[in-house]
């Protein structure tokens, strides 16, 4: 009978040994899978997508050369640049994993989870090409034009840019507006 008890408490031992070696390997694998984050780009390096451990968008470039780009076209490539970067994380998630825990079930349980939530991107959602728009044509106007080559303060036409360089100054305010800034709505 003694000698049942020595071996459970032997085989107890052991065994709360082993969790406490499983317990220390999933705190390294957690320490290492927060430092995780991904990065991709678009084939012609115009935008580029990071993400944190759990797939989180964290960081999005654009390059100079993606403006005026069709809005639709640049959504677009976020998306696919943004599922790309997920899928290179689920890849490096699984490596990390069987590195530090190797094939067991919990591990194997995280596996399964980022797998479903990052699946590979579909090769078919491919992004549209972008296209540049066409020039503008000139456009000719019969009123005179301000040196700064736009008629009667708004932009030429045909262009997209804001009249950025304006400055815009509140008309005076009336006797009313003064006497209603001095006085509380509660009255």
């Amino acid at each position: 009978m003694s000698n049942d008890l020595s071996g459970a408490a032997d085989e107890l031992a052991r065994w709360a040994e082993n969790l406490e070696r499983k317990a220390q390997q999933y705190q390294d694998l957690q320490g290492r899978m927060a430092a995780v984050s991904v990065t991709a780009n678009s084939a012609d390096k115009r935008v580029s997508v990071t993400v944190d451990a759990n797939g989180v968008t964290t960081g999005i470039y654009l390059a100079p050369s993606s403006r005026g780009m069709d809005p639709a076209v640049l959504s677009t490539e976020l998306m696919a640049c943004t599922r790309r970067a997920q899928a290179k994380l689920r890849t490096q998630v699984t490596d990390l994993i069987h590195n530090a825990v190797g094939a067991d079930g919990a591990g194997q349980a995280i596996i399964s989870q980022y797998a479903e939530k990052f699946p590979d991107p579909d090769p078919t959602d491919a992004p549209p090409s972008y296209t540049p728009p066409p020039a503008p044509s000139p456009t000719f106007d019969a009123a005179p034009s301000s040196p700064s080559g736009s008629v009667s303060g708004r932009p030429p036409a045909g262009t997209r840019k804001p009249n950025r360089d304006d400055i815009v100054v509140p008309d005076e305010p009336s006797e009313e507006d003064l006497y209603y800034q001095r006085k509380s709505w509660l009255e």
